[in-house]
């Protein structure tokens, strides 16, 4: 499906105060594309996906956010770090990610159970899917094509972020600070990032008549 011409934007250049949104992602692929959709939407924010060259291991995703920081010059005080993990791999490993997240305050993160398709499938639907076993990662990958036509696309799909924060927040369930299968806390990190571009973003949408992003 080719990206529509209503959603080619002019991606603009960070004013020199502009806040870093860094984003190390476990996923090598589609979690940076997606995150890419939103840098130079507004000049108040630079978003940074990073992805880990080595592993997607826990321990090597802290070192990766480490180096970024230190390359990007990132400040504590101004500038903010999230860590977009899945459960399905590094269950037994992710307690290390929040215990560093303890020590640098800015850090936070946004873990998904199973996995980021859960995300992406909150933008187009508010109640959880009856796949045979939503704690499985295999079942919601070949699920999104048969609810989003064409599947998911990153150069487009990414302009439904209000609503997947609508849907994936009010079905949120967590035990402790864990999300249960079928939830995800993206909608957090949405809701800190969305104030930053929803002028431009809502600018971009206006372009279109179109009543749905979605069908």
């Amino acid at each position: 499906m080719p990206k529509p011409k209503i959603f080619t934007y002019e991606k603009k250049a960070p004013f020199r105060d502009a806040f870093l949104f860094i984003i190390v992602c476990e996923g090598t692929n589609r979690e940076p594309d997606y995150f890419r959709f939103f840098d130079g939407m507004s000049s108040r924010v630079k978003i940074v996906p990073v992805v880990s060259q080595i592993g997607s291991a826990p321990r090597l995703l802290i070192n990766v956010a480490i180096a970024k920081e230190q390359e990007l010059e990132a400040s504590d005080e101004r500038d903010r770090l999230w860590f977009v993990i899945d459960t399905d791999r590094w269950r037994e490993q992710l307690h290390e990610i929040r215990e560093e997240c303890e020590q640098h305050p800015h850090w936070k993160v946004a873990q998904s159970n199973p996995c980021f398709e859960v995300w992406l499938y909150f933008h187009a639907k508010g109640q959880l899917p009856a796949l045979p076993n939503i704690s499985q990662c295999n079942n919601w990958k070949p699920h999104l094509p048969t609810i989003i036509q064409g599947g998911f696309n990153a150069d487009f799909h990414p302009i439904a972020i209000e609503v997947a924060i609508t849907n994936s927040k009010n079905t949120y369930q967590a035990t402790g600070y864990f999300p249960n299968p079928g939830s995800t806390q993206l909608w957090e990190l949405g809701e800190e990032l969305l104030p930053l571009i929803k002028k431009d973003l809502d600018r971009i949408k206006d372009k279109f008549p179109h009543p749905a992003v979605i069908e």
